[in-house]
Parts: structure tokens; C-alpha cells; sequence
């Protein structure tokens, strides 16, 4: 999916947590068909600054036109976003890339970390009520505040914090085999570190369940074209994260 160009105006921007910004822009043709997991491509308003961002959707009002996003600064570019106001226009292509599956029926379980939480997060305003277990974690209570952002429509929504500081001590990945084994999860969505992606696949395909993962890799385009983000394919080859992702099954892909 090549996405389109759309300039919009920032209805609202704030800091959230350590470093993690939400943003909330007017792009109706954006809202419209944006899907979970998707992203868009934004262009920092510096011209020393070429190559766009590529940015997860944490959600949509269609009907008002809007996209959120959160994001996480980590260098010059997004610093800059990071300075930007409301009321400034913000140039985006998208919506980018293939999005997470929500079966008509059976339960999700969504694993999210970091600002991986954000295409989780996109995914569980789409799901039907009582339809998705969400499991989050952060180091600390500090980095948990996403638990606030989730709908209440959720059926259970589990945090967990490195050093117990919120929820429960440990890490997403320990409460796992809990949720798993009372067999109602049908459909896996998860993206965050490699590492929880890595060990998530690997407990879902424990117990036979379909796992979609969302991976993140510095990109240049984002159409496809430059193959700056490429992943490798478990029977060989690669995948460009942009265009054949971001969510990939976890069967297909290295972790």
C-alpha cells in the first residue's frame, strides 16, 4: 500500500511519560482507512531533516477526521516533532504497511511494550467489547501510564513492571502462560523488543495460536522502494518491513 500525502493540523499535542509524546492530528483521509498496525510516514518541518519518520497509529475518530499517534524522542528529528504546536501543520503519507487481523469471533491477546503499546493499543478501540486481553509492561510505573489510554470494553487488561513498582513484578512475557492456557485466545498481536516478540511467538505457537508480530526498523522511504528496512524470511530471503509489513505472521519472519 503506497499511502498518499495529507497535510494536516495538530488538534492536540502533550507529553505523556519519559520521553513519549501523543499527538492528535486533523487527516480525514487518513482516519478513514487507517487499519490496526498501520503507520504513517511524517516529515519533520526542517529542511536539513530529508527522510521521514515512520510513526505507529495508536488510533482514529473517522468521523472527526483524526489520527493519534504517540511517539517516543530518540534523536534530532523526532525532538524536533517533538517542538512543534497545535495548530502547526504536519505533512504525513499514509496510512502505510499491513495491519494486525481481527477475527469475527474468539478472543485476542494483545503484548505490547514500550512504544510498541501504540499499535496494541489502535487494535483494541477496533476489537468488539469484551473481545481482547491486553498484557503491558513498562520498568516502572512511570512507563505504564498507556494503561490509562485502553477502552474499558476490554475483557482484562494486565500490567506488569520490571521492578513491581505497578501491577505485577516481572516481565509481559511471565504472565503469559496463564492467560494461554485457559484456551479461549484465538489470535495473537504483539510488537515491542525483540526479545518479548521472540519469546511471545514462541509461547503462542506452544499452544497452537496464530501470532502476528509488528516489527520496527529504521526506514527511508517507506513505500517500499529503498530497502533500508528489511527483515529476513524464514525460508530465506527478506521481507521489506515498510511494504510487506510492518505485521508480518511470526512463522514467516526471524525473530
Amino acid at each position: 500500500m503506497t499511502g498518499m500525502v495529507e497535510k494536516g493540523i495538530i488538534i492536540r499535542h502533550e507529553k505523556m511519560g519519559p520521553d513519549i509524546w501523543r499527538m492528535v492530528i486533523s487527516l480525514p483521509l487518513t482516519a478513514k482507512k487507517a487499519k490496526p498496525g498501520q503507520f504513517i510516514h511524517v516529515k519533520i518541518n526542517d529542511n536539513s531533516r530529508l527522510l521521514r519518520r515512520p510513526i505507529s497509529i495508536a488510533g482514529t475518530a473517522p468521523g472527526k477526521g483524526l489520527v493519534e499517534i504517540l511517539y517516543r524522542v530518540v534523536g534530532s528529528g523526532t525532538q524536533l516533532m517533538s517542538e512543534m504546536k497545535e495548530g502547526d501543520t504536519i505533512d504525513c503519507l499514509g496510512p502505510l504497511g499491513t495491519s494486525f487481523t481481527i477475527p469475527e469471533e474468539g478472543e485476542i491477546l494483545g503484548v505490547g511494550g514500550g512504544v510498541g503499546i501504540a499499535p496494541i493499543l489502535f487494535t483494541a478501540r477496533r476489537a468488539k467489547p469484551g473481545q481482547m486481553t491486553v498484557v503491558i509492561g513498562g520498568r516502572n510505573k512511570d512507563e505504564v501510564f498507556w494503561k490509562d489510554l485502553f477502552p474499558k470494553t476490554l475483557k482484562q487488561l494486565i500490567v506488569t513492571t520490571d521492578d513491581g513498582s505497578y501491577g505485577i513484578k516481572g516481565f509481559t512475557v511471565s504472565v503469559l502462560p496463564d492467560v494461554m492456557k485457559q484456551g479461549t485466545v484465538r489470535q495473537v498481536a504483539v510488537c515491542g523488543p525483540g526479545i518479548m516478540m521472540k519469546k511471545t511467538a514462541e509461547i503462542a505457537g506452544e499452544y497452537g495460536v496464530p501470532c502476528e508480530v509488528s516489527l520496527e526498523r529504521r526506514m527511508g522511504c517507506g513505500t517500499g522502494t529503498c530497502m533500508a528496512c528489511v527483515c529476513d524470511r524464514k525460508a530465506g530471503g527478506h521481507y521489506k518491513v515498510c511494504s510487506d509489513g510492518p505485521v508480518f505472521d511470526a512463522a514467516e519472519v526471524v525473530l
